[in-house]
């Protein structure tokens, strides 16, 4: 059996993903290192990797002796601008963040999947409905469905990819919007289960998707959003 690798593993979502599915084989990542919340047991082996940096990460995938029977990319930034405040620069850097630092990581070590491995990505309700302020990330974001789409079909029945598209939750990435109480309160009632997410939430999907259990479900685009993107109920 080969190992599970959760990169963002010291993030809400990776944390849970790394506490529901402890009893497997994990690779934990984390760009700024592991606190000691951060489950593992005896045979989870850490490394500090930024997918940013191109030549450490081919080193880090050029050393794995193992085969890797999946991948959660429990990674990404959030950054909301009105378009024309939106620079050339943002956009690029949103594509760096969401999307080409994983297509590195993929094209590098997709030779190493196991057959029935399974891969997760992570986008956003905002790919598949409008919000204000959105263009940049909503664009990144949208780039992975078509990535992910794509590449079910092209290494099926090999390897499945999915998607879980959430709404906003609170993580480390948008404590900048959830840490005011009053803020999050409000945007919490915007969704007809009346609450942000949680780690909990989404990594429940997630930890489905990257098992066995799963094994008839690739292509497809899950929203995790307390019902916002499909739900009028006020």
């Amino acid at each position: 059996m080969g190992k599970i690798i959760i990169i963002g593993a010291n993030g809400a979502v990776g944390k849970s993903c790394a506490s529901k599915i402890a009893d497997k084989e994990l690779v934990l990542i984390s760009r700024s290192g592991f606190d000691d919340n951060t489950p593992k047991n005896p045979q989870t082996l850490e490394h500090i990797l930024d997918l940013n940096d191109y030549v450490k990460t081919a080193d880090f995938i050029n050393n794995i002796d193992y085969e890797i029977s999946g991948i959660i990319f429990a990674i990404g930034s959030i950054s909301l601008k009105p378009f024309s405040n939106t620079s050339v620069d943002d956009f690029k850097k949103l594509m760096d963040d969401n999307f080409y630092n994983i297509v590195n990581f993929l094209n590098l070590s997709i030779n190493k999947m196991a057959e029935g491995s399974s891969v997760v990505f992570f986008s956003t309700i905002a790919a598949i409905r409008g919000f204000k302020n959105h263009t940049g990330i909503a664009s990144a974001k949208s780039a992975l469905l078509g990535l992910s789409n794509s590449l079910a079909a092209d290494y099926s029945p090999k390897i499945r990819f999915n998607t879980i598209s959430p709404s906003l939750s609170y993580s480390k990435m948008s404590d900048f919007i959830t840490s005011n109480e009053k803020v999050a309160e409000g945007l919490g009632k915007l969704h007809p289960m009346a609450r942000l997410g949680k780690g909990d939430d989404i990594a429940s999907l997630a930890s489905f998707l990257i098992s066995s259990e799963s094994s008839w479900i690739t292509g497809q685009n899950f929203s995790v959003d307390g019902g916002r993107s499909t739900l009028i109920t006020k």
